[in-house]
């Protein structure tokens, strides 16, 4: 009997298909253009294939944070600059026969190691406006010195024309300019080490770079673009994808692509290469299936069908750059794809993404006019050369220290339980009997709370009260998530290093100026609109419905309308040209960035408040009122001896919530200036965001989040202090 049982089983499990292969893929582009390529390959292996589609804003941290948690995807797409940050998480490959069949491989090595294969590539070129160099009676430019006097001419038109653009971003600041500091035969980061910045040749380009500016227009890459696209700006680093817009939607646009101009005629001029890598995860169930992706992705014909949607990016594999449908369809890419032989990519390092950072806003510093050049450059190199170093941390302290606290949070949530139950059968043992009957009922009764409170005490400590711990642990360690090492005990030295860091200070003050630029209007508006909205007036219902619209709005909704409205063209500057006020773009200037977000936060926030405060309003008893008015107070009178002081507990709530909130904004920072421009706008809240979801700092932004907690527990206990003293008064 047991032999034929065990014969059935057999049978079954060789008559049951294989369980099929599944491999996670997780990429920047449209899906459906993947489709059709990712169909075939399924066909072919047998291997299905889920995708999912990142975005350029989000998909750094969300890769980050996904190989923090251990919950890499088989295969991700990662640009070019990541690789060496990302090396720790991901499986290293050997190119074999893609060695000699791919561009690209530099930026896909650390160490000497390849951890990434070349998929996609792209670089910039010199956009040039035909009709307003002709009408600037300039040149077509060879060199830095024509490039220079073609802006200057065309930028002396006037008409709201200028001559070049100096585009900025969270990326775009500096990869518009190095390429002036490699063709002067510079480098930020040299590869014997240390860093080119105190290069007379780094210098020369700067200095250039912010003449160029002086001439030009200094703005994000998508308003820099719009200018050109409509006639108003006359030369600018643009990548290929751009032609094809600039033709649908601008058809009477005469214009030429040319390379960057080198310093002097007949130099060389080397333009920023990059482009998207394919990467493994070390964490995949299935390596080899996703190497056999990564290979089919590759391949001429797929890699070209993929790009050939859009004419930005052109394959790395070197036969398909020489396809058909670059010579014949798409002539105009020709140029691009002169250029990459001569572009370079920047430096591998884990931390280039921080050092690009710091690097772009002192740039900016220099552009906006804050620093010198010669001094913005020294200042950068004292900033930028401590972060080459790759950072030593004693693990196993770590792991021993992190045991300790265990044992000693375990030790004491037993000694309380110990100590409550003896004290508990101390009190039973020494009472009378009716006392010990209402003992034994009384406990009955907790232990049947206890029994229905049960799951939702499991779940509070569990997605809770243990975060709370790991993270009162880790403000006291050295960890990032993504470098494969578990935390480091560094003591109180986050602590200090807090106590020390300037940037944590601005971002304290930039939250305090938030909070007493919002909350105060926040209030008075509402209190304002709660008192009319209280009389008898016509379509109350309608007033106090649109009032709180703007609450229930996703903030992302509301920000995308506010960044509108605040463009150079947007309707507040339309409406100030109306009374002669020159425009102005007003969240990319570090004086007017932050108070633009306050203004709109004003505006999506006094509504909640409003009917709070009306709420708090109609509570009043009416013949305090009626009473008041035998007496011949008015109503000015009655708002500030009966009104106001009945209406103080509402204030305090409405005072210390909108408070709270304030200071913790993040949301519109985020989706609005990301900090910027030169952290000017950089809240405490977004600073702790950067340090743990970025730079991956956590055991540093722990330590950031509880002096955060501190601050706005101390600031919150004054507002209450204060509030009972004049209560005491």
């Amino acid at each position: 009997m047991a032999r034929s049982l065990l014969l059935w089983l057999a049978f079954l499990a060789l008559a049951s298909p294989l369980e099929a292969k599944v491999l996670q893929f997780w990429q920047f582009w449209p899906s459906e253009w993947l489709a059709p390529e990712l169909a075939k390959f399924e066909a072919e292996t047998g291997i299905t294939v889920q995708v999912e589609r990142l975005t350029w804003g989000d998909g750094l941290n969300k890769i980050l944070t996904a190989m923090a948690a251990g919950q890499s995807p088989d295969v991700m797409e990662i640009g070019s600059t990541w690789v060496a940050g990302f090396s720790s998480g991901l499986s290293p490959l050997d190119p074999g026969p893609l060695a000699g069949k791919l561009n690209g491989w530099d930026p896909a090595a650390y160490q000497g190691k390849f951890y990434a294969v070349p998929w996609t590539l792209s670089t910039n070129a010199l956009f040039v406006n035909l009709d307003l160099l002709e009408q600037a009676g300039a040149e077509l430019p060879l060199d830095w010195a024509g490039l220079l006097a073609a802006a200057t001419k065309i930028e002396a038109l006037g008409h709201q024309v200028h001559g070049y653009g100096v585009k900025t971003g969270t990326y775009t600041t500096s990869q518009t300019f190095l390429p002036f500091v490699w063709s002067k035969g510079s480098r930020l980061l040299k590869p014997e080490g240390g860093t080119g910045l105190r290069d007379p040749a780094f210098l020369e380009a700067l200095e250039f770079y912010r003449k160029l500016k002086q001439v030009g227009q200094f703005d994000e890459n998508q308003v820099v673009r719009k200018a050109f696209g409509e006639g108003k700006l006359g030369l600018m680093l643009e990548e290929p994808g751009q032609i094809e817009r600039f033709k649908r939607e601008n058809p009477k646009l005469r214009f030429a692509v040319v390379p960057l101009p080198p310093p002097e005629r007949g130099g060389q001029s080397i333009a920023f290469g990059g482009g998207q890598m394919l990467a493994i995860a070390k964490t995949s169930a299935s390596p080899k299936e996703a190497r056999m992706l990564v290979d089919f992705l590759v391949r001429p014909e797929v890699s070209a069908a993929i790009t050939g949607r859009i004419t930005t990016l052109f394959p790395a594999h070197k036969d398909a750059a020489g396809s058909d449908f670059y010579r014949n369809e798409h002539p105009e890419l020709l140029v691009f794809l002169k250029i990459l032989q001569q572009s370079t990519a920047p430096p591998s390092h884990p931390r280039w993404v921080e050092i690009q950072e710091v690097f772009s806003q002192g740039l900016e510093r220099v552009l906006y006019g804050l620093d010198e050049p010669a001094a913005a450059l020294e200042t950068l190199a004292q900033d930028i050369e401590p972060l080459l170093n790759p950072k030593v941390r004693a693990v196993q302290d770590g792991l021993d220290r992190w045991g300790l606290f265990l044992k000693l949070l375990g030790g004491a949530c037993a000694f309380l339980a110990l100590g409550y139950g003896l004290w508990q059968a101390l009190r039973y043992r020494g009472a009378t009997a009716t006392n010990r009957a209402k003992t034994a009922k009384a406990w009955r009764y907790h232990k049947d709370t206890l029994v229905f409170l049960g799951p939702w005490i499991l779940v509070f400590g569990v997605f809770s009260l243990y975060p709370i711990a790991h993270s009162v642990y880790l403000s006291f360690t050295d960890f990032e998530a993504t470098d494969g090492l578990p935390p480091a005990w560094v003591g109180w030295a986050n602590y200090g290093r807090m106590w020390q860091d300037p940037h944590f200070w601005a971002s304290m003050g930039h939250s305090f100026y938030f909070v007493l630029g919002t909350v105060p209007a926040i209030l008075v508006l509402a209190l304002v609109l709660a008192v009319v909205l209280n009389q008898r007036i016509r379509l109350k219902t309608f007033y106090r419905v649109s009032f709180f619209v703007p609450v229930v709005t996703s903030v992302m909704v509301i920000a995308a309308l506010f960044v509108e409205l605040y463009s150079p063209v947007g309707l507040v500057n339309q409406v100030l040209s109306w009374v002669g006020v020159p425009g102005h773009h007003w969240l990319k200037d570090p004086n007017w960035a932050l108070p633009s977000i306050m203004v709109m936060n004003i505006w999506a926030s006094f509504g909640f408040y409003t009917l709070m405060l009306l709420a708090g309003l109609q509570a009043i008893p009416q013949e305090y009122y009626e009473a008041s008015g035998l007496e011949g107070a008015g109503k000015v009178r009655q708002f500030f001896t009966i009104t106001l002081p009945l209406l103080k507990p509402t204030l305090l709530v409405a005072t210390v919530m909108d408070s709270i909130l304030a200071f913790q904004v993040f949301g519109e920072v985020l989706l609005m200036t990301r900090g910027g421009p030169l952290r000017s706008s950089e809240t405490a809240v977004y600073y702790l965001y950067d340090l743990a979801f970025h730079r991956q700092e956590m055991g540093y932004a722990s330590a950031v989040a509880y002096g955060v907690f501190l601050v706005l527990l101390v600031f919150t206990g004054l507002q209450w202090g204060w509030y009972g003293k004049k209560e005491r008064l």
